[in-house]
């Protein structure tokens, strides 16, 4: 009996190895505005400036807008390291088309006066002016509450004034009126502070609880509560 010889079987067609496929690539993930704030904080807050300023230069997802660049101030960085990301964003923002606006202004004003640089905070404020950046009411109340605490009452009433005056552009807020009187009942000037009160409530603006703590401080303080 003959053998069947598997060299007489039909042979099969060999398969083609196919290319190994490589896995689809995850989607990159999406980069919010916290997440690259913190890590501008970080940097600002680890690295030396000339370390600094070239990692900041090169941050993936850093957007130099008024946003961002507020959101960053308001982290409170070293206060020389923010002033020089303040300068450093109106350089490198520049081809975009940004500059600096009332808001990052306020930002940079606030931290210079809660350091108690207070000239350097009305340097930065000329400067705002002479930009023609208009301020508004937030900024007017961040300048007189650092010239009070520094002990500048007329400063800050000064301030007030001016504020007052452009009305056309800029009126005084509720909050702005409550910081005034404030401002007058710790000076122990509480005639200007009862004009000041008359003056918001005759604006229309209804006392909030925060106006009501200050007269109730002020009257305990006195001796009527």
């Amino acid at each position: 009996m003959l053998r069947r010889s598997r060299h007489f079987l039909p042979s099969r067609p060999r398969r083609r190895p196919q290319p190994r496929r490589n896995p689809p690539a995850e989607p990159a993930a999406p980069t919010y505005t916290r997440d690259v704030v913190r890590r501008v904080y970080s940097i600002l807050r680890d690295h030396p400036w000339s370390a600094a300023r070239p990692l900041l230069l090169s941050l993936p997802g850093l957007t130099w807008d008024s946003h961002t660049v507020a959101r960053v101030l308001k982290t409170h960085p070293p206060l020389q390291k923010a002033f020089l990301f303040f300068r450093l964003a109106a350089g490198a923002g520049a081809g975009a088309g940004f500059r600096h606006d009332r808001f990052t202004y306020t930002s940079m004003l606030h931290l210079l006066g809660e350091a108690g640089r207070v000239p350097a905070m009305l340097r930065l404020l000329a400067e705002m002016l002479r930009a023609g950046v208009d301020p508004d009411a937030a900024t007017f109340t961040t300048v007189m509450h650092w010239l009070a605490r520094a002990g500048d009452v007329d400063g800050a009433m000064r301030v007030w004034e001016e504020m007052r005056a452009r009305r056309g552009r800029c009126r005084p807020t509720l909050v702005s009126y409550t910081a005034c009187v404030k401002i007058l009942f710790d000076a122990g000037r509480p005639a200007e502070a009862g004009r000041v009160f008359e003056e918001m409530v005759a604006e229309g603006l209804r006392p909030s609880c925060k106006t009501y703590t200050v007269l109730i401080e002020h009257l305990a303080n006195v001796g009527c509560v």
